[in-house]
Parts: structure tokens; C-alpha cells; sequence
């Protein structure tokens, strides 16, 4: 008997052991979610994953978020560069870009180091989700756009805070994403599952809340973000937005396009995506109408790739179990960045 008690404690600190120390790194997780050793945080929808309400579980996932092959553009345009600074809105390969070189790093994570043909056309297109417009061309522009994204000959050492962003392989701060990766781990699976469903639609129904973080639309059709849906969020489509901040954006927007031009880059675009909610609900609360402030803004300098009145009222563009545009989406904001590349090259 001592022996299977002395066995069960040994598994039982192993395991917990095991599930702190995936908790504690991100990548390590990542890895063994590719190994399929354990279940994805997003594999059926981040907001699914949020609010576990059952209508929202997208099975197909993937399939509706991959582009194919024949997206791809039939031609490269030889005369043309293309740089993208997105976020994850723009994760699809850059093959699918129709400039001769394509690049792409992520906003305010990756930095790369290029050379601009003065042969070419260098365009960079700069895409960036309407809830963190507030947030990424305020205060901290410089240090998300000149510091970070692209450099143009020899890379500099970035500052030891920045540095600090990316955790080890091993080790990261205990945060509340520490929490919800060993909460992913523990309570994501099929029985489990059925059960935090089951309690979600029963507060749902008696009570019309859901989990925080996911907000259901009115007609429960839709879930949204909790920061873009709940006008008490300052990064939400229904905050209150001062005049001041819409000048402040859009002096920043003229700085970022003066430097990258000072870097040898021929010009600049903005490409604002609208929330899913502004995409779906706008009339929830009032809209602040933020993206057509700024692209109306008369001291405004940058040209714009504007999409907001082509995905507007389409809902299906968007993934039904997550904040992000599908594959369809993927194929709208492509169709706009090729179609720029197309006419810079007739006109070079």
C-alpha cells in the first residue's frame, strides 16, 4: 500500500511539474500543440475559446482560414517591392503578394533589416486593426515604428526593454497568460469541455452573460472582443475619442511616412482594418467612427489603402468562433495590396 501511495504522489508532482513548466514558456507549448501532445488555446475559435458557448465552435478552423494556391497573383510586378508591417490580421504567406521581393514583419514584435532598390518602387503598406489604433500611433509610435519594423542597413540593438518582450524557451513572468495556458492545459478537453458549455449557455440563458473577454452580439449571431465591444474599454469602437487624439494619430501617421521616405522608401500606406463588431453591430452602441475621422482628416498626408466600405455589413468575412477575417477577408485585403502594386508598376 505504501508503495502505490509513494507512486501516486511521484505522478502527481511529475504532472504538476510538467504543467507548470509548459505554463511557465509559450514556445514550449506551441511545440507540443504542434505535436498534437496537447490541445491548442485557439483550435476552435479564440473567442469560442473565451466563451465556450457551443453555437460559436468552429470544427474547421483551419480550412476556413487557409488561402490556396490559385490566390496566389498570376503575375510579379518586377518593378515593384513590397514591405508589410501588419499584426495578425496579415499572417498569410508573402507569396501571395504580387511585388517582385516581399516582405513582412509583425507589428511591434519583429524587426528586419532591408535594402531598398533604387531601381524599384518600395512600397511599404502598414495594416493595423482599428482597436489598436489608440494604442500603436499614440505615445509609443517611435518605439513600435522607427525602433521596431523595417531598418535599412545594419541592424541596431534594440533597447534591453524591448529585448525583454520575447521570453525564453523556457521561463517567462507569471502573468494571467501563464494562468490561462496551464488552465488551456487542464480543462480543455472533450469531457471537460461538454461541461464548461453546458454552464455557459445556462448563464447565457438565465443571466445573458458570457465568460470575460467575448461579448455575444444582440441577436446572438456574432461574439465579439470584450476591448472592442464594451464602450467602457478606452480601445473600443464605442469609447468616447476626443478630437485631440484623432490629431494626435494622424501627425504621427504624417511622421511614420516622412521616415520611412527618409529611409529610401518611395511612399507610405495606412490600411485601418475595422473591428469585427464595427463590421457587425455597429449601431450596438454609438460608433465613434474612428477610422473615417482619420482618413477625412485634413492635415492627413498618407495615401490610404482604404477597405472599411468593402468588408462593411459583411459579417462572413470574419470567423464566427474568432476576432479574426477568414480566408475570405484575407482575400479582400489582398486584392487591394496587389491592385496597388498593379498600378504603381503601370505608372513607374
Amino acid at each position: 500500500m505504501d508503495f502505490f501511495k509513494r507512486l501516486f504522489r511521484i505522478v502527481l508532482c511529475s504532472t504538476a511539474a510538467l504543467v507548470l513548466i509548459v505554463g511557465l514558456s509559450h514556445k514550449l507549448q506551441r511545440r507540443l500543440e504542434s505535436w498534437g501532445w496537447i490541445s491548442g488555446q485557439a483550435r476552435y475559435g479564440d473567442l469560442y475559446g473565451f466563451s465556450c458557448l457551443r453555437k460559436f465552435k468552429e470544427h474547421e478552423l483551419g480550412q476556413t482560414d487557409a488561402l490556396e494556391d490559385s490566390d496566389k497573383p498570376v503575375r510579379r510586378h518586377g518593378n515593384v517591392d513590397l514591405y508589410i508591417i501588419g499584426d495578425s490580421f496579415t499572417t498569410m504567406d508573402t507569396s501571395f503578394y504580387a511585388g517582385d521581393r516581399n516582405y513582412h514583419v509583425w507589428l511591434e514584435v519583429n524587426t528586419d533589416t532591408v535594402a531598398p532598390d533604387p531601381e524599384k518602387i518600395s512600397v511599404l503598406v502598414i495594416e493595423i486593426i482599428e482597436r489598436n489604433i489608440q494604442l500603436r500611433l499614440k505615445e509609443d509610435y517611435q518605439k513600435v515604428f522607427f525602433e521596431q519594423g523595417f531598418q535599412v542597413g545594419v541592424r541596431k540593438k534594440l533597447p534591453e526593454k524591448l529585448t525583454q518582450k520575447s521570453p525564453s524557451f523556457w521561463f517567462c513572468n507569471l502573468t494571467e497568460q501563464t494562468d490561462r495556458r496551464m488552465e488551456y492545459m487542464l480543462f480543455n478537453f472533450r469531457p471537460i469541455l461538454l461541461i464548461k458549455e453546458l454552464k455557459a449557455q445556462l448563464v447565457l440563458s438565465l443571466f445573458g452573460r458570457t465568460h470575460p473577454g467575448a461579448i455575444i452580439s444582440k441577436n446572438h449571431e456574432h461574439l465579439f472582443y470584450e476591448a472592442e465591444a464594451s464602450p467602457k474599454h478606452n480601445l473600443s469602437s464605442f469609447s468616447v475619442i476626443p478630437d485631440s487624439s484623432i490629431d494626435t494619430v494622424v501627425a504621427n501617421m504624417n511622421a511614420i511616412r516622412a521616415h520611412y521616405r527618409g529611409l529610401g522608401f518611395d511612399d507610405v500606406y495606412f490600411c485601418m482594418i475595422p473591428n469585427k463588431v464595427t463590421v457587425c453591430e455597429p449601431e450596438r452602441f454609438q460608433y465613434n467612427n474612428q477610422i473615417a475621422r482619420i482618413e477625412r482628416h485634413p492635415e492627413l498626408q498618407v495615401p490610404l489603402l482604404s477597405i472599411r466600405n468593402v468588408i462593411s455589413g459583411h459579417p462572413e468575412y470574419f470567423h464566427k468562433g474568432d476576432g479574426h477575417w477568414n480566408a475570405r477577408g484575407k482575400r479582400v485585403w489582398l486584392k487591394a495590396v496587389n491592385r496597388l502594386v498593379e498600378t504603381l508598376d503601370k505608372e513607374m
